[in-house]
This record gives C-alpha cells, sequence and structure tokens, in this order.
C-alpha cells in the first residue's frame, strides 16, 4: 500500500504491527494510535489519481514484509552522524527532518561530511505545512511507538534485510545543468551573497538581479556522482541576500538549469519511463506547485511533496525512492 487512507484505516494497519512510513497534517497525525511508524506532518501529495491538498486523510506506505529488526529513533542536533553510523549492515534507513529548524539546517550544511553516508541507503524528506502557514505553524515529525512529537529532532526508522537482498536510493531530477555562468560561493550557507562568477568576485543577489535569474529553475552540482539540485526560495530585498530551500555549498561548482519546456511532462514521464513500484518514495513540493501537478492527471510513484528530499544528502526539486532488489 502506498496511498491516502482515512485515519480509522491507517490505526487499524497499525493495529496489525505492520512497519509504517505515514504522511499528514498534524492534526490527522496526533489521531494515530502508537505502533511501528514514524511520520511527518505535510498537506501536499501526488497520488496514482493526481496531485492533491489532503487535510483529512493520511498517506500511508506499508514498508516491505521481509524486512527484520525494525527499530525507530528520535535523532538530536548534537548526534546527527548516528543516521549512518548507527546503520544497519544491510537495510536501510528513513529519516523525517522537521522543516525550517535548527536542525534542518544543519544537516543539510554537513550530511555530506558524515562518515559512511553515501556508503549507506538513507533516504527521506523534510516536512512542511502549507505554504499559507509558513511562520505561523512548525512543520513536525512524529515516532510512532513512543508517540513523541517533535519539530526539532530527526526521526528515523531502521531496518534490515536478508542477506540476498539490498536496498537502493534513487532519485529522479528532470533538471541539467545548463551551459552559462560558472558559481562558485564563498561560504557554505542556506543564503549566498560574495561568490565568484567565471572566476570574478560578486555578489549574488545584484548578479540575480542583473541576469532576471528564472527562480524555478534550481542551481546545480555534483557530489559523489549525483547531480544535486538547490533550489532558490526567495530573493531578500532588504537582506540583499538569495534564500535557498538547500545550502550552496563552499567551493563547489554551480550552474543554473537549463530551461524546462514543460516541466509537468517532463516530471510524469521520467517517472512512467522507469516502471517502478518503490517501497518508498517522495517528490519535491516545488515540483508539486511548479510542475502544476494539482489535479486529476495519473502520477507515477505516489509520496508526500517534502520540503526537501533526502537521498544520503539535503536535495530540492527532485523524486527520491527506495527499492528492494536482488542483490
Amino acid at each position: 500500500m502506498n496511498q491516502l487512507v482515512p485515519v480509522e484505516e491507517a490505526n487499524s494497519l497499525i493495529a496489525q504491527g505492520l512497519a509504517l512510513h505515514i504522511a499528514g497534517e498534524e492534526a490527522a497525525l496526533r489521531r494515530l494510535q502508537r505502533g511501528n511508524w514514524i511520520g511527518g506532518t505535510i498537506p501536499y501529495f501526488l497520488t496514482h489519481e493526481g496531485g492533491v491538498v489532503e487535510r483529512d486523510r493520511v498517506f500511508v506506505t506499508v514498508l516491505p514484509r521481509e524486512i527484520t529488526d525494525v527499530s525507530t529513533r528520535l535523532i538530536d542536533i548534537g548526534h546527527i552522524p548516528a543516521i549512518a553510523t548507527e546503520a544497519p549492515s544491510n537495510g536501510f534507513t528513513l529519516v523525517i527532518v522537521p522543516g525550517l529548524s535548527d536542525i534542518h539546517t544543519t544537516y543539510g550544511l554537513t550530511a555530506s561530511s558524515i562518515p559512511g553516508i553515501f556508503e549507506t541507503a538513507v533516504a527521506g524528506w523534510v516536512s512542511g505545512v502549507h505554504l499559507d502557514e509558513i511562520g505561523k505553524v512548525t512543520p513536525k515529525v512524529f515516532e510512532g511507538p513512543t508517540g513523541v512529537v517533535s519539530d526539532s529532532a530527526i526521526v528515523t526508522l531502521r531496518a534490515s534485510l536478508p542477506p540476498s537482498r539490498v536496498a537502493v536510493i534513487g532519485t529522479i531530477n528532470v533538471f541539467e545543468p545548463g551551459f552559462g555562468d560558472e558559481i562558485v560561493f564563498q561560504e557554505s550557507s542556506f543564503s549566498a551573497g560574495r561568490c565568484m562568477i567565471n572566476g570574478t568576485p560578486e555578489d549574488f543577489y545584484d548578479y540575480a538581479m542583473r541576469k532576471k535569474l528564472d527562480l524555478t529553475l534550481p542551481l546545480i552540482s555534483e557530489k559523489a556522482g549525483m547531480v544535486i539540485n538547490t533550489a532558490f526560495h526567495a530573493l531578500n530585498h532588504e537582506t540583499r541576500k538569495a534564500l535557498f530551500y538547500a545550502p550552496v555549498m563552499k567551493g563547489r561548482v554551480y550552474h543554473q538549469a537549463q530551461p524546462m519546456p514543460d516541466y509537468r511532462l517532463a516530471l510524469i514521464a521520467a517517472a512512467k519511463k522507469l516502471s517502478l513500484a518503490p517501497a518508498f518514495s517522495c517528490n519535491c513540493v516545488l515540483n508539486y506547485v511548479h510542475g502544476k501537478l494539482e489535479g486529476d492527471q495519473f502520477i507515477p510513484m505516489p509520496g508526500p511533496a517534502t520540503f526537501g528530499e533526502i537521498a544520503h544528502v539535503l536535495a530540492n526539486q527532485t523524486l527520491v525512492y527506495l527499492t528492494i532488489r536482488d542483490k
């Protein structure tokens, strides 16, 4: 199962002792029973029936029955490396990070330097709220076995797999690096000021204004063979800073993505082409908004539309999925 269901049906699944991943509005998640699940807040979802804003139902993913040694944990800001260092030797870790929090910022800035982070299967997302409620309500995460709700800790679910099986993290990124200016930032941050443009010092805010950058197109870099999007949040005209949903990293080379002729069709076609039924998947709320995915068109790989995606490290405007395969 990988779909929106009434809270009563979710509670029935919890009562069966199944290992679950659940996303939904805070009020709906608070109505769930304790059990073997983790969850996070978000009202945006992509389903096989289309994109939807849902306030009452919750999105339930029943994790594969072949998993063993399932455990959950809340990880505070001082113990983030445990996500990798305490990961199962053969299995996966699902993580949900509370959006717009200090630990969200810290994970974004430090995840790529965690020992072993790219050698273990870590997938997940950043919880959020309705876009109209940003600054009014804090995104939350839920640890099902204890009933603890937090807006400052990462919730994890760890699971082992049989020796013959392996977990694989995949991404769908419809953007490609552009052929324009080479951008190198002078510090790692969720906002940007001074940088180097084609080797020349410049203020990034001035550059973005002068070039009239299309803020729906992310900046793109590469790390450990992965193409990583960093999405624009806004240009703050008071502070003269560019704000991002994930950090730009010091010294890394960025290019803005090439223009997207048909954002919506590109997203749907890329997911259809893979023809997968993953154990877990999530997408980005920016894909939901910019790709105009709300409505009654078929969406492959359903899941929450989030404030950020985790494929080892933090990314944006990306679909992340987890599959279980034979070794």
